[in-house]
């Protein structure tokens, strides 16, 4: 099979990431090899599904290309597959080089806003209120599909209002928690989002509301999310 030349290379990583980032690749800077060797090594990172293996590759790829112009979209790559692997710690550190590389990338920080909400309150509320305020001044662009932004504007805004509402919880506001969590709902129905609002819901007492909630989030095809769901639901019980 032939390698693409330089400027095919190009287009395809231009396809790339419209494919992968619908939405947040409007705010980052053009992505570009410099090489076909570093166009190549970059493919072994971004064609790659297995998490351990997106992690190795993108820390080798980052020591060969220290200075490389695709960095923030293997930082971003990588933020994502060390929250599969479930290193908190280290997503971290990737998630905040990411967003050094590319301040606009909403995909990243609404993720670390929610992974935030939990440990550092006022950050994520931050990342959150970030997030929202982008959206508002958002223009879709005519090479996105108006369908496709939609989905994905209402998922970064369910994020954010995870965050918010978590962040709020832990600071002792219930009934601002409830709304915010709510509104994520609305916005991005998911099973991870039904765990957090029917936890919420059983705290405060309306068990029947706690209950329908858990249920989604123990059918979720995420292991962990149905775990906890199942668990939460014994607890009700």
């Amino acid at each position: 099979m032939m390698k693409p030349t330089m400027g095919q290379g190009r287009m395809l990583l231009a396809i790339l990431v419209c494919m992968t980032l619908p939405l947040t690749a409007q705010f980052q800077a053009p992505l570009e090899a410099e090489s076909p060797e570093e166009f190549d090594l970059y493919l072994t990172v971004e064609e790659t599904a297995d998490a351990a293996t997106v992690a190795a590759r993108s820390e080798a790829f980052r020591r060969r290309y220290p200075t490389s112009k695709l960095l923030p979209r293997v930082w971003e790559l990588r933020y994502f597959a060390l929250q599969t692997l479930g290193k908190a710690g280290e997503a971290r550190i990737a998630g905040e080089e990411a967003l050094r590389l590319a301040p606009g990338n909403l995909s990243v920080r609404a993720a670390l806003a929610v992974q935030l909400a939990s440990e550092d309150t006022r950050l994520a509320e931050s990342h959150a209120r970030a997030v929202l305020e982008e959206l508002d001044r958002t223009k879709v662009r005519r090479t996105v599909p108006l369908e496709t932004y939609l989905a994905t504007a209402a998922k970064l805004r369910g994020q954010a209002r995870v965050a918010l509402g978590v962040a709020l919880f832990r600071n002792g506001d219930a009934a601002g928690a409830l709304r915010e969590l709510e509104e994520a709902y609305r916005l991005a129905p998911e099973a991870g989002v039904s765990y957090r609002l029917g936890r919420l819901y059983a705290a405060l007492g309306r068990t029947d509301e706690a209950r329908k909630r858990l249920r989604e989030a123990a059918g979720a095809a995420d292991p962990v999310v149905a775990e906890r769901g199942r668990a939460a639901l014994a607890e009700l019980r």
